[in-house]
């Protein structure tokens, strides 16, 4: 959820006065011809290995995704229409992008309680294929914004009876703010309470014939992360409860529905991987026990300039701010991640001229070696946004990564990693050539480069008995 955070931007603004900014990042000049674009490594099927994320050949993998969420006609994304088409495509594999979470739309796939519209899941598939013959992982996430995207029998006549106003007391946080109206809050209390909509079924349980049907369809897919249950689900009436106390009956109810999703979409497809999003407000799953097998954790991290900003350097307060918020929520991910045993994924951050939400939030995901999911992506971001998310980093890693590091303003990268010996695959590194306009030099310890110089796609593999590789690249000089 992009709350806009008006009023603290205001006063991390008059606290910053007087203060030096931190400068911006911009992409080094030189030649710009000298390293490669490779595409992707991608060799699915992909699965859950405890914490990690592995590949066919049992690398595990590492996804710098982007989101493509069609909240319009035709629903789907905008690869079916032309205007994100192979030239773009193209420049997501320059910048080193491998990853796409594409929106699927309930209110579309499931027009009618029971009925699934079959010529929307054909239209889904389009861009399943055409992202897999561009080498792309694809995340499947069922989005709602405010009960938008939503079926329209999944508001009650209770529901829909209840004003949608605004009160003036949430009004600065923008569009946001309609989660508190009546109508909302109903809404989301009859989603809870899975009520009933046709004889038998609840709200839940008609929406998960919809997730099993898309996991029914997409089953045998080589590319897919797998489904992204429900986007920002809302606490309702319970929001204050998350805010103070962690919403631990409320999480009850949580842990309830996805369970309820994710049997539906294992009994249609036992081996697509299903992820589940915390509620928007408060600390994620708290009381919820490890869900099991082929579920991961999927979170979301905004902070300020949101939905708006400017390229240029925000305040030092904005900075000390965000890196906290940054911090918390990764270190409360990664505390999650090790509880239950499974990967998680940071699926939406940016959505920013600024900087700001993105220097943090890819710090930190290299920082806690997680995959990401950038919203819509650098193709429509400034330039000072574009040098945090091109970065260079192990798409695919013959063993178990320990540490990787990637600095912006001069290019250096580092990987530590434990090789698996048995995994004969190389080690993977994207390197975008943005970054190095006038190539790369690489030192590694432990194991031998295995790729031609300058390659856009750096391969490395251990030495035999080697117990720690490290990698270093550094830009060249001229």
């Amino acid at each position: 959820m992009r709350w806009r955070l008006v009023g603290i931007a205001a006063v991390l603004s008059a606290v910053a006065l007087g203060c030096t900014s931190p400068g911006v990042v911009r992409f080094p000049p030189g030649r710009g011809s000298v390293v490669g674009t490779a595409a992707p490594d991608v060799v699915g099927p992909l699965a859950m290995r405890g914490r990690d994320l592995v590949d066919a050949t049992g690398r595990v993998v590492l996804i710098h995704g982007v989101n493509s969420v069609a909240k319009s006609e035709p629903f789907i994304s905008p690869l079916t229409d032309g205007s994100l088409g192979p030239a773009d495509l193209a420049s997501m594999r320059a910048d080193g992008i491998n990853g796409v979470r594409l929106g699927v739309w309930a209110a579309e796939l499931m027009p009618a309680p029971g009925v699934i519209d079959t010529a929307y899941l054909d239209a889904v598939q389009v861009d399943v294929d055409a992202l897999t013959a561009a080498g792309m992982w694809v995340l499947l996430d069922f989005h709602q914004d405010v009960f938008w995207g939503m079926p329209t029998w999944a508001t009650t006549a209770a529901a829909a009876a209840k004003p949608d106003v605004v009160s003036p007391l949430f009004s600065w946080v923008g569009w946001a703010a309609s989660y508190t109206t009546d109508r909302s809050v109903q809404q989301w209390e009859d989603w809870w309470a899975n009520t009933e909509i046709t004889p038998g079924h609840g709200v839940q349980d008609l929406f998960a014939e919809g997730v099993a049907a898309v996991a029914e369809r997409f089953a045998a897919s080589t590319n897919l992360v797998g489904i992204d249950l429900l986007n920002e689900p809302y606490a309702g009436s319970r929001f204050g409860d998350c805010i103070s106390a962690g919403c631990p009956d409320r999480y009850r109810e949580v842990a309830a529905m996805f369970s309820r999703l994710t049997a539906a979409s294992q009994a249609a497809a036992p081996n697509v991987p299903v992820w589940w999003e915390p509620l928007t407000l408060g600390p994620s799953f708290p009381t919820v026990t490890a869900p099991g097998p082929g579920v991961g954790l999927s979170f979301h991290s905004y902070c300020l300039d949101t939905d708006g900003g400017q390229p240029v350097a925000p305040s030092p307060a904005a900075v000390a701010l965000c890196d906290g918020l940054f911090g918390s929520t990764f270190d409360g991910a990664d505390a999650l991640s090790r509880r239950w045993d499974t990967p998680a994924m940071l699926t939406e951050f940016g959505a920013s001229q600024s900087p700001l939400n993105a220097t943090g939030a890819a710090r930190e995901a290299d920082a806690h070696l997680m995959s990401w999911f950038h919203w819509h992506g650098a193709l429509n971001y400034p330039e000072v946004v574009r040098t945090q998310l091109v970065r260079t980093y192990a798409q695919a890693t013959a063993g178990e990564p320990n540490l990787q590091r990637f600095e912006p303003a001069t290019g250096a990268f580092e990987l530590r990693y434990t090789p698996d010996h048995g995994v004969t695959a190389p080690t993977s590194i994207v390197v975008p050539a943005v970054q190095y306009p006038d190539g790369y030099d690489v030192a590694v310890s432990g194991g031998s480069v295995t790729s031609a110089a300058n390659a856009g796609r750096l391969t490395v593999a251990a030495d035999p008995g080697a117990t720690e590789v490290v990698v270093h690249v550094t830009r060249t000089t001229t």
